[in-house]
């Protein structure tokens, strides 16, 4: 099961108690990714600190009528760096950062354009560029003024 799928089982059951602690432990370290969002004349941007989030694992998707992005993925400390041959035993104290799933799902103001849309990181920051959809121009339709019978 996706820890996506586990997020949408949380709030089917907020109000009961899950059936196991391995499936509570696996929920509560899902985390909501923090944002900035920036809307100018004809562009939404969303900032996303993404630090440490292998590009495999992270996954961007819009939905509803262009107007809603999904921002999943998983950030894992990079123990391999430290120790690239073996496992050492030891024990942080510390533990400041933020590692694992993370989420976010975002309501935009407006429908953006999903073909030219863009996502680029850099420096651990995930950009999503989002052209504004131009508005439709629709055909002006005059009604007739009738005169209302009284009832």
């Amino acid at each position: 099961m996706s820890f996506l799928q586990r997020l949408k089982g949380r709030g089917v059951r907020a109000n009961q108690r899950l059936q196991s602690s391995e499936e509570e432990t696996a929920l509560d370290k899902i985390v909501q990714l923090d944002v900035d969002v920036f809307q100018s004349d004809n562009l939404i941007v969303v900032y996303a600190q993404a630090a440490g989030a292998d590009l495999s694992e992270v996954h961007v998707s819009i939905e509803g009528d262009a107007d809603i992005v999904l921002i999943e993925g998983k950030r894992l400390r990079p123990e391999y760096i430290a120790f690239p041959r073996k496992k050492v035993d030891g024990a942080f104290f510390t533990e400041e950062c933020i590692w694992g799933d993370f989420y976010r799902r975002i309501i935009l103001p407006e429908s953006v354009d999903i073909t030219s849309a863009e996502a680029k990181i850099k420096n651990g920051v995930l950009v999503l560029i989002l052209p504004l959809l131009e508005p439709e121009e629709k055909e002006k339709v005059h009604l007739n003024i009738k005169q209302a019978t009284p009832t």
